[in-house]
């Protein structure tokens, strides 16, 4: 299975035009890439990504998506082998299974389109366990499911480092008054979805308040951001 590494990409413009170029794009083509886009990290497995679509088995899901990445690779002569769908994401064993990462360039083409949502309201730490949502301007329903979270670490996070952004020092509160009071989203030092299931949290040492302009950026790739990385791009 290739890594990240094996194939350079081409850039996010060249994938624009392809996807503006086929003309047999389905409603479940544009469904598996807005779910993956919006997945937490822009990270599933197949059968995260069957279930999310509502497949029965994850192997319609590679099918489908693999066919979508054919049509993506031939116009832009970029096929990595073996695997069609390297062309839409790179892969990494995570725990025993294969993760499908999408590829930042993929990502970037579909926010240059306008096909999904890209103010991070979806960022990983704020997902609410298997709700829905409606992504205005695209009329369709994107059902996500998240990692569980606990709100009593929440609780104690704020406790114990408030709700001041930890990189920019923004403050809802003081800026909009008591309608965002103790409004903040809480960030996890080391993603959820790299845990590998059911994880005991630190509320304290694992998990930092942010706000969610450096939450975003925080996750802007994958890995994420450290914290002081985002810290010394604010700098700049």
């Amino acid at each position: 299975m290739p890594t990240e590494a094996s194939f350079a990409p081409p850039p996010a413009d060249r994938y624009v035009a392809a996807f503006q170029s086929i003309t047999g794009l389905t409603d479940c083509h544009y469904q598996l890439l807005r779910l993956h886009y919006h997945a937490p990290e822009h990270t599933v497995t197949a059968t995260q990504l069957a279930e999310l679509v509502g497949y029965s088995s994850y192997s319609v899901a590679n099918l489908q998506y693999g066919r979508l990445a054919r049509l993506v690779g031939e116009r832009l002569d970029y096929s990595p082998e073996p695997e069609y769908l390297g062309t839409l994401v790179w892969f990494e064993k995570r725990h025993g299974e294969w993760h499908w990462i999408m590829r930042p360039e993929v990502a970037q083409a579909l926010e240059q389109l306008g096909w999904v949502e890209s103010t991070g309201v979806l960022l990983p730490e704020e997902i609410a366990a298997a709700t829905e949502s409606i992504v205005e301007g695209a009329v369709y329903r994107v059902v996500v499911s998240a990692y569980e979270r606990d709100p009593e670490a929440r609780r104690r996070c704020i406790a114990a480092h408030g709700t001041t952004c930890c990189i920019c020092g923004f403050n809802f509160t003081a800026a909009y008054g008591p309608v965002a009071e103790g409004f903040i989203h809480v960030h996890h030092l080391h993603p959820l979805s790299e845990t590998g299931g059911v994880h005991r949290v630190d509320p304290v040492k694992d998990l930092r308040p942010v706000c969610p302009n450096c939450h975003a950026v925080l996750h802007r790739r994958v890995p994420a951001y450290s914290i002081e990385d985002v810290r010394g791009f604010l700098g700049q």
